[in-house]
């Protein structure tokens, strides 16, 4: 997290509120909004999935289970896998993820993909434009080139969505 950046934000944003020049459909809202979903999981999750993915290490080491079952990462033999990161992400450090497809040991390298966005950080690479521009076509590609029925339309273009006039939200495709 680059915490001057979102410091500077909500200053930002306190000040626009005190001179009653913010709304609640601003973009700061608009972003901290789904910035900020991921409070909505329990502490105890959150600190369960740090603890065994990072800290012990169960998945690097395929010793991850569920309700008691082991999940074999090799196992996987016919699902395509794509891994991307974020050149600049200040949580998870590049490197991770492309690593995990070397667990994968029962998936033909055929179906397995990496991107690493260089100027994209930690959430950056789920949304935004570094996400709209290059990396949703980038994994919809990926998508199309492993199914089995490819969508018809062209799935790269990015939806637009509009205010309507009653305050709905349209989206073109």
């Amino acid at each position: 997290m680059n915490a001057e950046r979102h410091g500077r934000a909500f200053s930002t944003q306190i000040s626009r509120v005190a001179h009653d020049e913010a709304s609640d459909r601003d973009p700061h809202n608009k972003f901290y909004d789904e910035y900020l979903a991921v409070m909505d999981m329990t502490a105890e999750f959150y600190l369960s999935t740090v603890d065994r993915v990072f800290k012990r290490r169960e998945i690097a080491r395929n010793v991850f289970t569920v309700q008691g079952q082991k999940v074999d990462i090799g196992a996987i033999t016919r699902v395509a896998v794509m891994t991307v990161e974020g050149g600049k992400d200040d949580i998870t450090a590049p490197g991770q993820c492309v690593a995990a497809l070397d667990l994968l040991t029962g998936l033909p390298d055929a179906k397995k993909a990496s991107y690493v966005a260089p100027d994209a950080g930690h959430y950056g690479i789920f949304a935004g434009r570094s996400w709209r521009n290059n990396i949703r076509p980038l994994v919809l590609n990926f998508i199309d080139a492993n199914s089995e029925d490819p969508a018809a339309r062209n799935r790269t273009r990015p939806r637009r969505h509009r205010e309507g006039k009653d305050g709905s939200h349209l989206t073109a495709v």
